[in-house]
């Protein structure tokens, strides 16, 4: 790849699907979609890389390269493909889809965000980038021309080529009972992503209001992908990414599950099954623990109530079963026994028609560090983001939080520091910055990224909200204005 000839042979790799001004990437939606990215240096040092854009046929996007500097541990550079050729994000890169490779000196963390800038209805999604690839994905919820309360539901399939040779992918629709529904094939070139929109697909092999789940893979030895979905109802637009092959596991955390808030938000858990086998009713339990801000409720228990077939998914959803109280908030743990699982949890106004999805925490791991590459407070555009940190242990444990300014916030540059925060036995923490008394140590119009260290190494993990609020910015459009996606350990 033509980054080596700059990057020593130990540069570390991040993998992203990117859009510049394009009619909504493809059919599933009408919105014209751009994107941006946001780069968090991780390492110890100052991080040097070079960003390459690649078109979907693996030829170069524009100048197919730019280079950039980030100067200070966590600290953070924004990617603007709205922006004018010549700034950073856009090196005369054309209207159209396509997808960046980022080699960078340090290790380095990437979020995405994609909007309909500028559109009243709006729509907006953000993922994690990917550090590398694997030879298969998960995706437990797919659909195609789906009646849905909030308009019609359309899955877009994005698998990126991590490798450096060209890959032969195919993505299986499989159906609800878990049968399969159909395969599309297609090759991949390096660094490149192929845009599968299930819109576009004849009803002939994939019929109108289906629903099911997909595995993406490639056939070619020695390859690689990533995956991420898009999925569409109306204007509302969830992100998410793929689950790979190593992802199954029998236990996952939601750091946040609620029940028709009074501001309509509900969460659906989706749970697709990858044990090889069915998973009998009764098999998955869903335990939460109310959040030690809210009085009055007990701790939930949920279980599945029918059997899951093998790669099909299972829904714990708010929104239709009554039975779980309205009101309810709080953090949840997902156990399946010995059947291995994947989870992601999808979170719904439903008043206002605004979606975004994060993906389940899996349990173990020793990480004591979570990071989160941007972190907003009440901009004057309407963004803000609230944050959830996960403690994955059975005890109670403290954190420290470390909020470092963007390179280009103009405000003070010296780092906002928080110690000794309480997390209890697989609770989780709230930081919002949606509202002027949330972290009061950082003024409106603050923006960079946030990291929380446990002070004794406990495993943690995390994800974040980005929002663009009417109260804070009342001529924000119509339609989705809402994107999540999961943090990053260390």
């Amino acid at each position: 790849m033509r980054q080596q000839k700059v990057l020593t042979a130990a540069a570390l790799a991040l993998m992203l699907v990117l859009a510049t001004v394009i009619p909504g990437l493809a059919q599933s939606t009408t919105k014209k979609l751009s994107t941006n990215f946001t780069l968090v240096n991780l390492g110890s040092s100052t991080a040097t890389g070079i960003a390459s854009y690649y078109k979907p046929d693996g030829t170069a996007w524009g100048d197919g390269e730019e280079s950039f500097t980030i100067n200070d541990p966590l600290g953070q550079l924004i990617f603007r493909q709205y922006y004018p050729a010549g700034e950073l994000g856009n090196p005369s890169l054309t209207d159209g889809n396509g997808s960046v490779v980022v080699l960078a000196d340090q290790p380095l963390a990437a979020v995405v965000q994609i909007q309909a800038r500028g559109q009243d209805p709006t729509t907006n999604g953000a993922y994690s980038g990917f550090d590398g690839g694997d030879t298969s994905f998960y995706v437990p919820l797919v659909a195609r021309k789906l009646s849905t309360a909030s308009g019609l539901g359309n899955s877009q399939i994005i698998v990126q080529n991590t490798g450096e040779i060209p890959a032969a992918i195919e993505i299986e629709m499989i159906n609800a009972d878990a049968t399969s529904r159909y395969i599309k094939t297609s090759t991949v070139q390096p660094g490149a992503s192929f845009y599968y929109d299930l819109d576009l697909e004849s009803a002939a092999n994939v019929p109108d209001n289906w629903y099911g789940s997909a595995v993406a893979r490639t056939t070619t030895v020695d390859a690689s992908i990533a995956v991420v979905s898009n999925f569409f109802t109306g204007h509302a637009m969830q992100t998410f990414n793929g689950f790979s092959s190593t992802s199954p596991g029998t236990e996952f955390f939601a750091p946040l599950f609620t029940a028709r808030l009074a501001n309509s938000l509900s969460t659906v858990i989706a749970v697709q099954n990858l044990s090889g086998g069915p998973i009998p009713a009764g098999g998955v339990e869903v335990s939460c623990t109310p959040d030690p801000g809210l009085t009055g409720y007990d701790p939930l228990t949920m279980y599945n109530t029918a059997e899951i077939g093998d790669t099909a998914s299972y829904f714990f959803n708010p929104v239709t079963d009554l039975t779980i109280p309205a009101g309810f908030y709080g953090a949840c743990r997902i156990n399946s026994g010995s059947a291995d699982i994947v989870s992601f949890v999808q979170m719904r106004f439903i008043a206002q028609g605004e979606a975004a999805a994060y993906e389940a925490i899996p349990a173990g791991g020793t990480a004591g560090q979570a990071i989160i590459p941007l972190m907003a407070k009440r901009l004057s555009n309407g963004f803000a983001t609230v944050a959830t940190i996960q403690n994955k242990t059975a005890s109670t444990i403290y954190v420290d939080l470390t909020y470092m300014p963007s390179a280009e916030y103009t405000g003070s540059s010296t780092p906002v520091q928080i110690n000794g925060v309480e997390i209890g036995p697989y609770g989780s923490l709230l930081q919002n910055l949606r509202t002027v008394d949330g972290v009061t140590d950082l003024p409106a119009g603050w923006y960079g990224s946030l990291t929380v260290t446990s002070q004794g190494g406990e495993a943690i993990d995390s994800f974040v909200q980005l929002t663009f609020a009417r109260f804070i910015n009342p001529s924000i459009p119509s339609g989705d204005n809402f994107m999540a996606h999961n943090g990053f350990t260390q």
